[in-house]
């Protein structure tokens, strides 16, 4: 009976430990399961993925994000930027009809053509020469003040047609060629004096003949009352006698030309020709 007891003990306490070594084990595999990503029941745990999923979408880039909302920079959002005169686009008749219109060049480069004509007037009252009627104004103010010193500045050219700019060429190459030159040299000539027709001072209105043409003028008083005041006023000598290379004219001490003061008093003060001025060549 007591062997029978042992036994029975003995078989207890060996199945004790058999479920205590069972349940370790069993403990220590769903440790190993959770570790690895499997729930207990040996399925894939999903709640890592999620989580994966959300670390996705917030580690993107700051600047990758700065990139995609700011847009870069364009010309259209910058400061615009001064694009120079298309002189090869430049025409004085248009140039004429707008704001600067006071210093629009004509020379043998830029020809009025033969079609512009100025709203005419008298230069002066009583007076036969005409000019643009912009220019009346400067014109009679610089006479009256002139007046005042003893100072006549008689106006003795104005406005020219273009027919009639086909007349004073003919008639200088026609005096040149009387005089031994061939007709080229002739026509050269004409034109470093009259200009060619559409290429002329006259034809836009904006100049005036004073005094006498002819170079002793220079040696007047009204040349020298010219030269110390005509600025005041907006005109300027147009065809200086040390400025031929680049006006392409010989010396016209009588033709001053309205520029607007502005432009005039610089042009003194820097000794510049409109070509200068207007950073032009002829």
């Amino acid at each position: 009976m007591r062997r029978k007891k042992r036994r029975s003990n003995t078989r207890f306490y060996l199945l004790i430990l058999l479920f205590i070594i069972l349940g370790g084990l069993t403990a220590l595999y769903v440790a190993l399961c959770r570790g690895n990503g499997y729930n207990h029941f040996g399925v894939a745990n999903s709640e890592p993925t999620t989580v994966t999923a959300n670390e996705t979408q917030t580690e993107i880039p700051e600047e990758t994000v700065t990139e995609e909302i700011t847009e870069p920079e364009t010309e259209s959002e910058t400061e615009p930027v001064s694009i120079p005169t298309e002189w090869s686009n430049y025409s004085p008749s248009e140039n004429l009809l707008g704001e600067q219109w006071s210093i629009t060049v004509i020379n043998s480069r830029f020809s009025l053509g033969e079609k512009y004509v100025p709203t005419l007037v008298p230069v002066i009252e009583g007076s036969s020469v005409t000019v643009d009627t912009r220019i009346v104004d400067s014109y009679r103010q610089m006479y009256a003040d002139a007046l005042t010193e003893n100072i006549i500045l008689n106006p003795v050219t104005g406005y020219n047609s273009y027919h009639r700019q086909i007349e004073a060429y003919n008639d200088k190459v026609s005096s040149f060629t009387a005089q031994g030159m061939t007709k080229e040299t002739a026509e050269n000539e004409a034109a470093k004096r009259v200009g060619l027709p559409g290429c002329n001072e006259s034809g836009g209105g904006l100049s005036v003949g004073i005094g006498s043409v002819s170079n002793g003028f220079s040696s007047s008083e009204k040349y020298t009352w010219l030269v110390n005041n005509a600025h005041k006023y907006g005109f300027v000598l147009r065809y200086p006698q040390d400025k031929t290379e680049i006006t392409g004219m010989i010396y016209q001490p009588w033709l001053w030309r309205y520029v607007g003061v502005e432009a005039a008093t610089e042009m003194k003060e820097k000794n510049l020709c409109l070509e200068e001025y207007l950073g032009v060549e002829n």
